[in-house]
């Protein structure tokens, strides 16, 4: 409830117009003038009444007294005559239509600041809007305690309301299982909604089946059908926050409709946040079996090279003996199995002649030793999310739908027409 300091705002708030200025100069002295001036400015902005012995921004009394045509130091004298202030205090309220906040005011506004309420969990961007309804409707605002008690009931109430709704939606057996997540423990150091809470502490195929494990648990308290309306969601999202620190002992303290909602939210959002972490670690596996098998491929490329260069140098022997050994006129047979016997020799040709052949290395190839992995989450993980993408991914997801209904077991046969 500040007023404004600056140029800008200034100019913004405080622009009288003909109508005003014709109203101002009935005052009788430069004073007075001055004096109306700036108390109706103050109604207008913040809302206020100008509080007796208020120190004003100098850039605010200078503009003011230069519209009013003034010398801003006859402000000491207006500061003087408390009967005059109370006097075009009147006087302002009767020509400038301003309002006293009262009981039917103060209830109206209620009404309305209940509705306003719904959408908003922020109680100074409530406290703002109340403060512009308030200008708008010229109500003087008879301080920031008193607006911020409206606000913070409103506040309340929706607060109130929207657990009432949550709560009201859920069956006997959905809070039974709600209640139960606070109660249950995991072991003796941990309870189930702490479990539920803990993020995965490494890569692996155990950690993602125990995400999935989370995923599932949280489906089971059927708060599915919960339906939140859009206008709601923010106080919805305030409650996962707060869910998704406290502890089970302070969430039990809570009254059951606040309870029940702010579990609702909470494992609203833990699916989702679960889910992610889900996704996440099976591209992490994805990629590590990746980077894996590339891994293998480089150090057998890498062994096929030294071994290479070891068949070249047996080549190049076999060849020099049977050179000089066909310029002498001696046995060729003779000179080249003193090299290398023959069996050898048609094996180095055969993988010479392999590996000349065009081609790219297979990294699928390597993937083998990860399969292992991907047998014990494959299914589990298509099986726990519905995937759905363009007419052109209809044979993959055919695919992945037999890998649900094998649900890991090799002994089953394939379909006839399974997707290759």
């Amino acid at each position: 409830m500040a007023l404004p300091g600056t140029e800008q705002e200034v100019v913004r708030h405080y622009s009288l117009d003909d109508t005003d200025l014709a109203l101002i100069a009935r005052a009788r002295t430069p004073a007075t003038r001055l004096g109306y001036a700036l108390q109706l400015c103050c109604l207008r902005y913040p809302g206020r009444y100008l509080r007796r012995g208020e120190v004003l921004p100098a850039i605010m009394l200078d503009y003011i007294a230069e519209q009013v045509d003034v010398d801003a130091e006859a402000i000491a004298e207006f500061a003087r005559r408390g009967p005059t202030r109370y006097e075009q205090l009147a006087t302002i309220k009767r020509n400038h239509g301003f309002r006293d906040l009262s009981h039917p005011l103060r209830a109206e506004l209620g009404a309305w600041l209940d509705d306003e309420a719904v959408a908003l969990t922020d109680g100074q961007a409530l406290l703002e809007r109340l403060a512009d309804r308030m200008r708008t409707d010229r109500i003087i605002i008879p301080g920031a305690s008193v607006i911020e008690r409206m606000v913070a009931s409103a506040l309340h109430q929706a607060d109130k309301a929207f657990a009432a709704s949550i709560h009201a939606q859920l069956d006997t057996a959905s809070r039974q299982r709600l209640d139960a997540v606070l109660a249950e423990k995991v072991h003796d150091q941990q309870s189930r909604l702490s479990w539920l809470r803990a993020p995965p502490n490494r890569v692996s195929a155990r950690t993602l089946l125990e995400l999935l494990d989370k995923i599932d648990a949280i489906r089971a308290f059927g708060i599915d059908e919960v339906s939140v309306p859009d206008a709601a969601w923010a106080r919805m999202n305030q409650l996962a926050r707060e869910g998704v620190r406290l502890t089970a002992q302070a969430l039990q303290q809570m009254t059951p409709p606040r309870r029940m909602a702010t579990l609702v939210a909470t494992m609203r959002e833990l699916e989702a946040t679960t889910t992610d972490a889900a996704l996440a670690m099976f591209g992490s596996l994805v990629g590590r079996a990746n980077l894996r098998a590339r891994k293998r491929l480089g150090e057998t490329i890498l062994a096929s090279a030294d071994q290479g260069r070891e068949r070249l140098v047996r080549i190049a022997a076999v060849l020099e003996a049977m050179t000089m050994a066909l310029r002498k006129g001696e046995n060729v047979e003779a000179a080249v199995t003193s090299v290398a016997g023959l069996d050898l020799i048609e094996a180095d040709a055969q993988l010479i002649r392999r590996s000349t052949k065009p081609g790219r290395s297979d990294v699928v190839g390597e993937l083998q030793p990860e399969y292992r992995v991907f047998k014990q989450i494959g299914s589990r993980f298509l099986a726990t999310f519905a995937f759905d993408g363009r007419k052109s991914t209809s044979s993959l997801r055919t695919a992945m739908g037999i890998l649900v209904d094998l649900g890991g077991n090799w002994r089953k046969p394939l379909p006839i027409d399974v997707p290759l």
